[in-house]
């Protein structure tokens, strides 16, 4: 994906063998010092840049105690019984926080407590809060959190309760959008004005991802040059009538000034999104090309945005934005020299050539990023460009600029209605099924992909190397595993593992549902989607919400009558995938505890043997203390998630596992799994991993097994935990 992805020696041992063979080759000593220096640049500057801007840490002392923080408020997300914050920290720890450093903290306010308080976003409070990092989920193929907190500097959360001190210092000025947000379609105002998606509803940013439609919602060289169109022809009428003002050549430069810096301001209300960044740059080179009448070349401006872009912030390249903007502008600089050469002058076909050189271009980083792409986003963005380029943005983009000075609450409520008919439009085209489900790709073979691909529309026999490389893909896409495939999720506290064979699947827990958040519909139904896997039996092995929490969203999505054992149904022996046998370890004991009833399940697949255990209790396994069936397993999931009433002397000898895995979240209150519980699984030789690092994978073949770990495929040097 980029640079700072790629941690392997290989690769940098790579790179550095290649530069060397260029330094060889090349007999210019001259080029040999600009080769070797551009080298080092790279290297050192994002380590520089990092622990410039990014390296701010509380030592452990200070993440035992509460801290008195202060800061502006970024971000406002409503749930059931908080407010969460996003706050750019001002003051932290006895210490003011530079503007330059990225430090920001999510504080939960509790609702019961602070409900007569009126927060916006901009208002400045302070607080005393105990804090602890941020650490979040890591499963195949599914968002990685970590590097979107990492690259906004989001690193600590707290709670703010009913004892923790809390004050409003500063109120943030008037709303100027304040109009705008009387519309029922606020969110739409703020998505296509300012790239704000924050609080579009879930449900139509899935389907705007269905569509493939998203882009319409970053601010991006359309906005731009929108908003320079308008300055620039204000500027020029303004300028009319003052021909006899001696003010020479300086009046035909003001219009351009005065347009870019309009893009300037509007560029700070879009929160620096590296779409519009890449559109300011390139609009400066070409209004400084045209001024001192030199030719503008597109390549060379979009080459000097990718580097002014990087060395603001050379971790970038960890947004995906990133990506599907440089690509997108780079196809289209290359269909712009096809329908030149082709002499192509009818529009419509001009549009379909461009809209195509994108969407084939872009099709891979989809896959990557998304897995998937839409079947239908060619056709829907031939529509939707137009639409949005030449009627919405307009229209919205006139709305937003006269609130600043009118009231333009009629304008709204005339618009709101061709809001509302464009959105229904969009719900009723993406309950179709126009996402097509890809299988996991690595960013190898999408930058292979996407660079053949552009390379069809430059040199038509590339297609000798892009059709291979498709080739291997559609190959992989065919090719089925005889493997037993184990995928221990990680869910935070809770436990959610899945079984597969043969594109079947086996689930046994469900993780835990918080307000809105589920970890089924997050976590368990994209990875069956990714895996192209279909759910056949699920096991549920108590009524606790970390096992559980789940169900309703397994209701929700008819896939109730998988549901083979819960409660008294944990009774079965089984096999629900090719030759794995499933089968409960009958619970002779008598108790009142719902963990100790946990429904504990043995598979075994030709000598392999995984232990599933739920959150039995020492009571539980000592009743288990003569059952041979469960003896000399090959991997165990720990009882009770690491905790010390649980995984005793006995269990673990009888088990005697070579693997325990403790499904367990970083910095969780309980402190599991518990350090008495890791030194005796210690004393017993058994090698120990947890799910807080990452979602861990088990690949069982015939007579060998191996352990995959996404904490390890997927460890920066920059994310310190």
């Amino acid at each position: 994906m980029s640079l700072f992805l790629l941690n392997t020696p290989v690769f940098f041992l790579t790179i550095a063998l290649v530069v060397l063979v260029i330094v060889l080759i090349v007999p210019i000593i001259k080029t040999k010092i600009i080769i070797i220096s551009a080298l080092l640049l790279g290297l050192i500057y994002p380590i520089v840049y990092y622990h410039s801007v990014y390296d701010s840490h509380l030592s452990y002392q200070q993440l035992q105690e509460k801290q008195l923080v202060s800061g502006v408020i970024e971000a406002i997300d409503d749930y059931q019984y908080t407010y969460r914050l996003t706050l750019r920290a001002k003051f932290l720890a006895h210490a003011h926080i530079p503007q330059y450093k990225k430090l920001k903290l999510q504080l939960y306010l509790v609702k019961s407590k602070y409900n007569e308080t009126v927060l916006n976003v901009g208002d400045e409070i302070e607080t005393k809060v105990k804090l602890k990092p941020i650490v979040s989920t890591v499963n195949e193929g599914l968002f990685d959190g970590r590097l979107f907190n990492f690259f906004h500097g989001i690193k600590y959360k707290g709670s703010i309760n009913h004892t923790s001190h809390f004050k409003l210092l500063t109120r943030k000025s008037e709303n100027t959008y304040q109009h705008i947000e009387t519309s029922h379609y606020a969110w739409l105002y703020f998505s296509i004005l300012f790239g704000d998606t924050s609080n579009m509803p879930s449900k139509f940013k899935e389907a705007t991802k269905q569509l493939g439609i998203s882009h319409l919602f970053a601010v991006s060289g359309l906005h731009m040059g929108i908003v320079f169109g308008i300055s620039y022809w204000l500027a020029r009428i303004c300028f009319f009538y003052t021909k006899k003002l001696k003010i020479g050549r300086v009046r035909s430069y003001i219009p351009y000034v005065f347009g870019i810096l309009c893009c300037a301001v509007y560029l700070d209300l879009s929160s620096y999104a590296t779409s519009a960044q890449r559109a300011l740059i390139m609009l400066c080179v070409f209004c400084l090309c045209w001024q001192i009448n030199r030719s503008y070349i597109s390549y060379r401006a979009l080459i000097l945005a990718l580097l002014i872009i990087i060395l603001i912030n050379p971790f970038v390249t960890l947004t995906v934005g990133f990506y599907f903007s440089f690509f997108a502008v780079l196809s289209i600089l290359l269909s712009i020299n096809i329908i030149k050469r082709l002499g192509i002058k009818h529009w419509a076909v001009k549009l379909l050539v461009l809209q195509s050189a994108i969407t084939l271009s872009l099709l891979p980083f989809s896959v990557l990023f998304f897995n998937g792409v839409s079947s239908y986003s060619l056709l829907i963005n031939l529509v939707a460009i137009p639409l949005f380029s030449l009627f919405c943005m307009p229209i919205i983009l006139l709305i937003g600029l006269l609130s600043e000075i009118f009231d333009t609450a009629v304008l709204i409520a005339f618009f709101d209605p061709v809001i509302q008919f464009i959105v229904n439009q969009v719900y009723t085209i993406a309950n179709y099924k126009v996402w097509l489900s890809l299988p996991l790709i690595t960013w190898q073979l999408a930058l292979l992909l996407s660079v053949s691909s552009l390379l069809l529309f430059y040199i038509p026999y590339s297609l000798y190397i892009t059709l291979p490389i498709i080739t291997f893909y559609l190959i992989q896409l065919n090719f089925v595993s005889d493997e037993l495939k184990i995928h221990v999720l990680d869910v935070g506290h809770g436990l959610a593992v899945i079984l597969s064979k043969n594109n079947n699947a086996v689930l046994y827990d469900l993780g835990a549902r918080y307000q809105e958040y589920s970890y089924v519909k997050s976590v368990i139904f994209p990875t069956l989607q990714l895996n192209n896997l279909t759910l056949s039996k699920t096991i549920i092995s108590h009524d606790d919400n970390d096992h559980s929490g789940g169900l309703k969203d397994i209701i929700a999505s008819d896939k109730i009558d998988t549901v083979a054992g819960f409660g008294k149904a944990c009774h079965f022996k089984a096999f629900w995938l090719e030759d794995v046998l499933f089968e409960s370890i009958p619970n002779k004991g008598t108790f009142k505890s719902d963990n100790n009833n946990s429904c504990v399940v043995l598979v075994s697949y030709k000598g392999f043997k995984l232990l599933l255990t739920g959150d039995i209790e020492k009571q539980r396994e000592y009743a288990l203390r003569n059952n041979a069936k469960i003896s000399n397993v090959d991997l165990l999931i720990s009882p009770h998630h690491g905790s010390n009433s649980s995984s005793t002397d006995i269990f673990i000898k009888l088990t005697n596992p070579s693997w325990v895995i403790h499904s367990v979240n970083a910095y969780n209150r309980w402190q599991f799994p518990s350090i008495k519980v890791v030194t005796r699984y210690a004393s017993n030789n058994v090698k120990q991993l947890a799910t807080y690092k990452g979602a861990i994978k088990i690949q069982v073949a015939n007579d060998a097994y191996r352990i995959t770990t996404q904490g390890q495929a997927k460890k920066y040097w920059f994310l310190v935990q």
